[in-house]
């Protein structure tokens, strides 16, 4: 086999991988940002729920500049912005 062939092989393996994590990364946005929505909120058990993720995780998300909502009325409820956790939905390799 000469360099160029595996040099072909190993580029077309990365451009399958990245176009499956990409197909991932698009399916769980497709998922949270449901059509049936009426608002643009999720609710922190419906992200954990949806994506997987624990409450360390939203945490940590938090940490990093993710902004929860809360009602004014007393609730212990948390709400997202579906944008903001978007951007918090990363392509890990």
């Amino acid at each position: 086999m000469n360099d160029d062939t595996l040099i072909n092989l190993v580029a077309h393996g990365l451009v399958d991988k990245v176009i499956s994590l990409f197909n991932e990364h698009l399916g769980t946005q497709l998922k949270i940002r449901n059509k049936k929505r009426v608002l643009p909120y999720i609710s922190k058990k419906r992200v954990m729920e949806d994506l997987d993720i624990s409450d360390s995780t939203l945490d940590n998300w938090e940490k990093h500049g993710l902004n929860r909502y809360k009602p004014r009325y007393k609730t212990s409820l948390i709400y997202y912005l579906i944008d903001d956790i978007c951007k918090f939905i990363i392509i890990d390799t």
